[in-house]
């Protein structure tokens, strides 16, 4: 008896001492504001346009803890509606790699500016490296329809389809970007035989040739699954004339035309603070 009312005792205390514990975890602790004392007797618009600068200088400096640190004063104590300090501090959480922090800034953007073409194109690169396609392709198709002459936005719609094995859609959306972009008239003129050598020079977006670039990678990269194909149908097989014509094809594209997750392609558009850059 006296053993039961011990086990039954011990029960009673481990019972009420996981309490605290469980309160813990329901109940979690703010995170504390962060200490932004600059110009704190002045106006929102001064202290947002320094703390916005600041960061924007830390951030071309590589010191991207301090850039993160100003555009969260901005964010947190100055003026949490302001939408550049959210798209600058995903670009933060970009190159930390902290893919879903920056996601959620891209979004709180997009809740405060519902028409923001960088924000749908930058979050769509981030769910495709997080191989969440559905809401990449969302993105993606949303920028086409904010913009339908943005042919950054074709080109990574393009990859997207590519990633997925969907080469037939990924042509079909790349050979749209040229037709729009009127790259090809561009290129029929400078290689025209009879272009005299002092011609005007004719200006052009750089971004609207990568879609010939993109075209050959997606051929590149259908020629190598059809290889992969053959290879698990010809196992045993004598054909080696086949397999050393094929195994050099598979040699070069697998070191230089590879797909894999198709992030490095994707254009990020930095507008908002900055100029165009490429990679998430």
């Amino acid at each position: 008896m006296k053993k039961r009312l011990l086990v039954i005792f011990m029960l009673m205390i481990l019972l009420f001492s996981a309490f605290p514990a469980l309160a813990q975890e329901q109940t979690e602790t703010p995170e504390p504001l962060p200490e932004c004392p600059i110009f704190e007797d002045q106006s929102t618009d001064i202290r947002t346009s320094y703390y916005m600068g600041e960061g924007l200088a830390y951030m071309s400096s590589e010191q991207l803890a301090a850039a993160e640190f100003s555009f969260t004063c901005i964010i947190r104590v100055i003026q949490p509606d302001y939408m550049p300090a959210y798209m600058s501090r995903a670009i933060i959480y970009t190159r930390y790699r902290d893919y879903e922090k920056a996601i959620e800034d891209y979004t709180s953007a997009i809740e405060l500016s519902p028409d923001l073409l960088p924000a749908f194109n930058n979050r769509g690169i981030l769910y495709t490296a997080l191989q969440e396609y559905e809401e990449a392709a969302a993105d993606f198709d949303k920028v086409l329809e904010l913009d339908p002459d943005y042919m950054a936005g074709y080109n990574n719609r393009s990859i997207l389809y590519a990633v997925q094995g969907d080469w037939d859609n990924a042509l079909t959306m790349l050979q749209d970007a040229i037709e729009r972009s009127g790259i090809e008239t561009v290129y029929e003129q400078l290689t025209d035989p009879e272009r005299p050598s002092d011609a005007e020079e004719i200006e052009y977006d750089r971004i609207d040739a990568r879609a010939y670039a993109l075209i050959g990678i997606v051929y590149s990269s259908r020629a190598l699954e059809n290889y992969q194909k053959y290879l698990f149908l010809a196992r045993g097989s004598a054909d080696q004339r086949i397999q050393s014509a094929a195994g050099a094809l598979e040699s070069r594209f697998t070191f230089e035309t590879r797909l894999d997750d198709g992030t490095w392609l994707l254009t990020a558009d930095f507008s908002p603070v900055g100029e165009q850059e490429d990679q998430p």
